[in-house]
């Protein structure tokens, strides 16, 4: 009987690499785990809506709460909610700031100021009479990738601020 021997004979024409070959296992052995990782990261929200991605931010004397979305992607519609809790019968500013204008468009503002204008890199926003526990809806489409850090402030209160990371 003929015995077996360790490497076969090398087929003409085909060079076998061995860290080729190595890479070709590893990746079969834990690309599927891999997969797995991605797709939980995605349904909890890790690039877009979902449990890391919803964030809620009050200022210190509860005159202001801002919810968004953490995390989102380029070109995809994005929801802002600014409330004022409280607020006053007399004409509210609000006044949105930081990276905003240069890395978000606002699509649609809701409901519609009685005035809006831009100063200083900031859009103001002017309402005359706003109601009891008055909310702003901002639909907005991110433009340009990266962190965006957005300051929001009420009245000229200290700034709320906070981060969005836009994925390209």
């Amino acid at each position: 009987m003929a015995k077996a021997k360790e490497n076969p004979p090398a087929l003409p024409g085909v060079k076998q690499s061995h860290a080729a070959l190595q890479f070709e296992y590893d990746a079969h052995r834990f690309g599927f785990v891999l997969l797995l990782l991605i797709i939980a990261a995605a349904l909890l929200g890790l690039f877009s809506g979902g449990y890391f991605s919803e964030a809620t931010k009050s200022s210190a004397e509860n005159s202001l709460q801002v919810e968004y979305q953490r995390f989102g992607r380029l070109q995809t519609p994005v929801e802002l909610k600014i409330t004022v809790p409280g607020a006053d019968p007399a004409p509210l500013t609000l006044r949105i700031g930081g990276d905003y204008m240069a890395r978000i468009q606002t699509d649609n503002i809701w409901p519609q100021p009685d005035a809006m204008y831009s100063e200083g890199g900031e859009m103001v926003l002017v309402y005359q009479k706003p109601r009891r526990d008055f909310t702003v809806w901002l639909y907005t489409t991110p433009h340009r990738p990266g962190k965006t850090n957005t300051s929001v402030t009420v009245n000229n209160q200290p700034a709320l601020s906070f981060w969005q990371f836009i994925y390209p």
